[in-house]
């Protein structure tokens, strides 16, 4: 990838050149100024990825020009929070069998869609964090959860509690404890592609793929205190690979796979 360029929204103020500053500093990026220039003339004539930074949004905008920006927004999250505050049910929160109180571990981010859905159902007193390799799709979701106004109080709070960590999910296992969070998920790329995914096209350029490994479903073994849960395809060869039990979900388009711990 080249250089990460940083510029304003159409209009700069004070406030948004201090923001796309910022944000050139903590990506490591450079600063240049709009001047009046479109997205698509500052892509063509610098042909590196570009992030655009607006008083309430940053959205980053691939090398090639006339790719749609990516930027944080709840999308499907929003419909699946708005359920779980009526009925306490989700898909994910059902197969994690989440808690008030338990301490989760998202092996996958992205979106953070099912952070969002796990830190709805842990709570205040529980503890969510999201691991996601790439910097800058790290970076646009942390800083979206921190300022995104949903209209739904426990959903904005729910966002804003959960932790991103800019690095793989192998690496942030391996430092920690035995027995030292309640459940891990993993919600890998699938072995087959399924059509539909709401907002991995726009983040699919920033994507780093990191495969699931059967040392880092040890290591999640190992942390793990209640369970280790997998979400794939319901074709996947990984659960039977890797020793989950599947959670059938008929017509669905994919599975949980569980692996129960003592303790």
């Amino acid at each position: 990838m080249n250089k990460l360029l940083v510029t304003t929204a159409g209009r700069p103020s004070e406030e948004t050149v201090y923001r796309a500053k910022q944000t050139a500093r903590n990506l490591n990026a450079m600063y240049i100024e709009r001047k009046k220039r479109t997205v698509k003339q500052l892509l063509e004539a610098h042909r590196s990825p570009l992030i655009t930074a607006g008083a309430d949004k940053l959205a980053v905008y691939p090398a090639e020009p006339d790719r749609p920006p990516f930027f944080f927004h709840p999308n499907a999250a929003m419909f699946r929070a708005k359920h779980w505050l009526k009925t306490k049910e989700d898909p994910l929160t059902d197969a994690c069998r989440i808690q008030p109180g338990d301490s989760f571990f998202d092996a996958t981010l992205g979106l953070a869609s099912d952070s969002i859905l796990a830190s709805l159902a842990a709570g205040v007193t529980g503890e969510v964090t999201g691991a996601e390799q790439s910097e800058i799709i790290a970076y646009i979701v942390k800083q979206g959860m921190k300022e995104y106004n949903s209209g739904l109080a426990e959903v904005d709070e729910a966002m804003r509690r959960v932790r991103v960590t800019g690095t793989s999910h192998f690496d942030w296992l391996k430092k920690q404890s035995d027995n030292s969070v309640d459940i891990i998920y993993f919600d890998p790329m699938f072995e087959e592609a399924v059509s539909g995914s709401d907002g991995f096209d726009a983040m699919r350029p920033f994507t780093v793929h990191q495969p699931l490994t059967g040392e880092a479903v040890e290591e999640a073994l190992r942390v793990a205190k209640k369970r280790v849960v997998l979400k794939d395809h319901f074709r996947s060869s990984r659960f039977s690979r890797f020793g989950f039990e599947v959670q059938v979900r008929p017509s669905a388009t994919y599975h949980f796979g569980v692996i129960e711990l003592n303790g």
